[in-house]
């Protein structure tokens, strides 16, 4: 070749090295020219995660992938996404979809990581049937209790199979209820071996298989304080206590010995527990902590405007490290943070409260039907929540009538039953807010919620069912 040819070509590539190098750099750094800007930008990424791992996913209208499902499975990343607002749908046979507006910034990876799609129609099993009929009064994570039609008898029932057994009256035992004498409700321990049962006139605990009539013990209260027990409570980690509440004085009932003692003279208006603590709050505005000593002591930690309330007793939830949630049955929704010296009222109308498992936010239904989700602790997931940070979520229609409210997906979506089936929504800042209906065939009554497998539990007749709603 000749001299001067290879001189140019010498330049020729001098200079497509000096463009195509930095191009090239610019490229493995994310950079995208975008045809809309004529211009280049950084590009940032979409990381989403799915339940079921096989759904498919539509970026602007166009299916980026369908996946079968695999172990371990952590999710997609869509790389090289020019900045800006994309609108994602999520779709699955046998599933109801899903649909969120996201905006893409550059070089950073938008999360959308809880996406669950509810199962429509839900797959529903019949946990058993019986030819008598069945009123549920209270439930436990894996049984429900149920009392006879003529309030008589008491069972529990399995909600993870078929298996039914009578716990009271013991079958075996010569504890029989008087003529006149019905079951009112049933309250298990905290390690759910010992039940308290409560009928118009007596009290019985439920313990390894015996009935222990606790008559004396509350007729002995009764004639030292000339006042009966209104209310019994079980310790909270301990099932060998009870707590007996009265207008002005308060016991505990050591059930082995059946010893009594005193720990509180003031009238109890609500109490909590967390841990091993138990918390009470007396009429006077006082929330004392309660040791777990057999000889009780009661220390007091703050001071609430009793005159808040108007109605009792109050459901207190008790956080951890002296934080507490206060709902008073008029609808009265109170946070009290001891430590940060900070004390809210989060709203005036709530019917319906749940705190997460792990205590970081907590969701209210008000009395016209306005679902929110407030956040308890500052939280960095697939958006940023600050502490104390209120999110308006939907508005149930007001002929839904929900009964409750559960968490499920790990605390980010809500479950709201109806006697028609069940709401279901996410925990998300970000429009479109996914609210789905799952619609039974006929009118059942919601028994609890199966939160390791999104299951409701729901009784029709004499059937009781479960239907598993989200994947």
């Amino acid at each position: 070749m000749h001299h001067r040819a290879r001189t140019f070509l010498f330049f020729i590539l001098i200079c497509i090295f000096c463009i195509g190098t930095p191009l090239v750099v610019l490229f493995s750094q994310g950079y995208r020219f975008d045809i809309k800007q004529k211009k280049i930008v950084q590009t940032g990424a979409l990381h989403i995660k799915t339940k079921p791992s096989s759904a498919a996913i539509a970026i602007n209208g166009k299916q980026k992938r369908i996946r079968s499902s695999r172990f371990l499975y952590s999710g997609t990343v869509f790389r090289n996404l020019v900045p800006g607002n994309y609108n994602i749908t999520i779709s699955s046979s046998s599933s109801l979809p899903w649909e969120k507006n996201i905006s893409i910034e550059p070089s950073l990876v938008t999360k959308s990581t809880h996406v669950a799609l509810p199962l429509s129609p839900p797959p529903t099993k019949t946990l058993f049937t019986s030819t008598s009929t069945f009123r549920y009064i209270a439930s436990t994570n894996d049984e429900a209790f149920l009392v006879s039609s003529d309030k008589k008898s008491l069972f529990s029932q399995s909600l993870n199979d078929t298996s039914q057994k009578q716990i009271f009256p013991i079958p075996t035992a010569t504890t029989t209820l008087e003529k006149s004498e019905i079951i009112l409700s049933a309250f298990p321990s905290a390690s759910t071996h010992n039940t308290l049962v409560n009928t118009n006139k007596k009290s019985y605990v439920i313990s390894n298989g015996e009935t222990i009539s606790l008559e004396k013990p509350l007729q002995t209260i009764a004639n030292q304080n000339k006042a009966p027990v209104s209310r019994l409570l079980w310790h909270p980690f301990d099932d060998a206590i009870l707590f007996g509440f009265t207008s002005s004085a308060n016991y505990w009932i050591h059930l082995p010995d059946m010893t009594i003692g005193t720990f509180l003279k003031e009238k109890i208006i609500g109490w909590s527990s967390a841990g091993s603590r138990a918390y009470f709050l007396s009429a006077q505005g006082t929330l004392y902590e309660f040791s777990t000593q057999l000889q009780p002591t009661s220390t007091p930690l703050t001071t609430i405007d009793p005159t808040l309330f108007s109605r009792f007793p109050l459901a207190i939830h008790a956080l951890g490290d002296n934080r507490f949630v206060i709902h008073e049955p008029s609808g009265i929704l109170l946070l009290i943070d001891i430590p940060s010296l900070h004390s809210e009222l989060v709203d005036t109308a709530v019917k319906h409260l749940v705190i997460s498992s792990d205590a970081s936010r907590m969701a209210y239904l008000t009395n016209d039907n306005q679902l929110s989700a407030y956040s308890l602790e500052p939280t960095v997931d697939d958006s940023i929540y600050s502490q104390y940070e209120k999110i308006r979520l939907a508005d149930i229609p007001e002929n839904a009538n929900p009964l409750a409210i559960y968490f499920a997906n790990d605390n980010w979506y809500l479950v709201l039953p109806t006697e028609w089936g069940a709401f279901i929504t996410e925990i998300d800042k970000r429009l479109p807010l996914n609210l789905w209906v799952i619609s039974f065939e006929k009118k059942i009554v919601p028994v609890a919620f199966r939160s390791q497998d999104a299951a409701l539990i729901w009784q029709m007749d004499s059937t009781f069912s479960a239907s598993r709603l989200l994947p």
